[in-house]
């Protein structure tokens, strides 16, 4: 919902300031579909508002669920559409939202490049997504939120942030339960350090050197590894916060002994690096996951460097991260 069309609406009716309040309770709750179930107010207004404004800025197109896992495809209000995702596992219903309309980067191993770049989103269809997953849950509701969805959140900067402040404030979750990844747009790692906020920071790094990363990921000819890593080590300095470095093991890509020898010094090289090990997970046309998982995670147990192997969701319904992609 546009929350300051709706505002300067009710103040061209003159109406009390808890009017606002209300509505916004309301509309942050994820509880109602429309105005008119917003019983606590008059029916007049409730009709004035269905006819004036949409209550989301998405709307469902089709759902699909997976094993702890629902894909939601939403259309936008100029017919493009995104897809959304939520996984229930630890307790805990974990929002991935998109940031923008399809990708500009191009990563190989990812569907959502094939779509090319669209539109960033607005800070409104980013909330959006997870008042669309409060509806749809309800009495549950989402209390995490990752930044893993399609496009690249740091090259829709300011709608982030706005949404970030929508996220904390209103929806009430706080800085620890939101992540964010980055395909490494090194100026925003800067400028997102100096924010000074406990919000997670993830990495796609898929492979530790050059010449294999800028293979994968053509951002890195723009922002090579080693300015990527000067950054984050700014970061871990000025923060004193974890990163999380994320590394999906492709067949004959980056999974040779040597891309070992390399990730385990990369990891060692700052304390507060910590590599999330990441099954490919399987795009039309794509790479092929590796054999190697076992290999890896013995010598990075061995050499005692921080890392997990991540838990894969919603491969069945192409809801797993990198395999996001719509045809609208």
């Amino acid at each position: 919902m546009d929350i300051i069309a709706v505002d300067n609406y009710l103040n061209s009716l003159n109406l009390p300031s808890f009017r606002h309040r209300q509505i916004k309770k309301n509309y942050y709750s994820g509880r109602f579909q429309s105005f008119l179930e917003m019983t606590d107010l008059p029916k007049d207004l409730r009709t004035f508002l269905q006819d004036k404004f949409p209550l989301l800025s998405v709307s469902e197109i089709n759902l699909q669920t997976g094993t702890g896992t629902q894909k939601a495809a939403l259309q936008l209000s100029d017919g493009l559409a995104i897809e959304s995702v939520i996984m229930e596992y630890d307790q805990w219903i974990t929002a991935c939202v998109s940031s923008q309309v399809g990708c500009p980067l191009n990563c190989k191993f990812c569907a959502t490049g094939k779509m090319g770049f669209k539109r960033n989103l607005t800070a409104a269809e980013i909330v959006d997504q997870i008042i669309y997953w409060n509806s749809k849950i309800s009495p549950k509701y989402v209390g995490r939120i990752v930044f893993m969805g399609m496009g690249e959140p740091f090259l829709n900067w300011d709608n982030l942030l706005a949404a970030l402040k929508i996220i904390k404030e209103d929806l009430n979750i706080g800085s620890r339960k939101i992540s964010i990844s980055t395909a490494g747009i090194v100026p925003r790692i800067y400028d997102f350090a100096s924010l000074d906020t406990e919000i997670n920071l993830a990495i796609s790094l898929h492979a530790p050197n050059q010449l294999s990363r800028q293979d994968l990921m053509p951002i890195a000819k723009l922002y090579p590894l080693d300015e990527l890593i000067k950054s984050l080590n700014y970061y871990t300095s000025h923060t004193r916060r974890q990163i999380f470095l994320e590394y999906a093991l492709i067949k004959d890509v980056n999974d040779s002994s040597s891309h070992l020898s390399e990730l385990i010094a990369l990891l060692k090289s700052n304390d507060l690096f910590y590599l999330n090990l990441i099954p490919l997970n399987p795009v039309k046309g794509g790479s092929l996951p590796s054999s190697k998982m076992k290999v890896f995670t013995q010598a990075l147990t061995k050499a005692h460097v921080n890392f997990s192997l991540r838990q894969t969701f919603g491969q069945s319904i192409n809801s797993a991260c990198g395999q996001l992609i719509t045809g609208i």
